[in-house]
């Protein structure tokens, strides 16, 4: 099939090098042309090799090559931060709110919160290598940190949490799934509504078996690999 030799031959390019990590390439008329092709056969291909992590496509600026995966153990690894920083991958966090908001039920039940309770929550954008790469939810029950509402929107709550309150994940209860992107994530993270995100939940839990974390990774399938050792 012609979208397959079309895959193969942007795909042997990125092997060889001449496509770089972040590399743009051209627009798809501009591809389907060198092709001899439709733009229809030519998305085929390209999205077969955003499938397989090759490349991604981000929204009114076209297709690029992907960089290398990062490995994160979500099983040990609690602190997004700390994974980047070791595998010397450059960063940026920002805010995109900081909230005091009552638990919904599927919230309440992971933290073993009773009917009523509030967490503060904290949504943030993850930009990877110069990337929009991902949208981080935290929640942290109000009523087991007192003094927890002052906290800095800025701030990283699982050092914060760890700092003022000594709390310190024991063991991580994990949850991996992909699921399509909210309308916040895709305009986020400049993704057409519904693109496919990998979905990463951690529930932190201390040495006293309470779970004091549910943090919620939304991350492109292409930058990270999981590895649960």
């Amino acid at each position: 099939m012609q979208y397959l030799m079309i895959k193969d031959a942007i795909e042997e390019q990125i092997q060889s090098g001449m496509l770089k990590a972040g590399h743009k390439l051209p627009s798809e008329r501009v591809l389907a042309e060198s092709f001899s092709t439709t733009r229809i056969t030519l998305r085929e291909a390209l999205n077969h090799l955003a499938l397989s992590g090759k490349v991604y496509k981000e929204e009114r600026r076209g297709w690029f090559v992907s960089t290398d995966t990062l490995s994160f153990n979500p099983v040990t690894d609690t602190d997004f931060a700390k994974v980047c920083q070791k595998q010397k991958w450059h960063y940026a966090v920002s805010s995109i709110s900081a909230q005091r908001v009552l638990a919904p039920k599927e919230i309440a039940e992971t933290l073993q919160l009773p009917p009523f309770s509030y967490v503060i929550m904290q949504t943030k954008l993850w930009t990877i290598e110069g990337r929009k790469a991902a949208v981080q939810y935290q929640y942290a029950p109000e009523k087991r940190f007192s003094n927890i509402v002052m906290i800095d929107e800025d701030a990283n709550l699982t050092e914060y949490l760890k700092v003022h309150y000594l709390c310190e994940s024991q063991k991580n209860r994990v949850k991996v799934e992909v699921v399509p992107a909210t309308e916040l994530e895709s305009s986020t993270l400049n993704i057409s509504s519904g693109s496919m995100l990998m979905s990463i939940t951690q529930t932190a839990i201390n040495n006293q078996n309470i779970s004091y974390l549910l943090q919620v990774l939304r991350i492109s399938h292409d930058l990270v690999t999981i590895e649960i050792e």
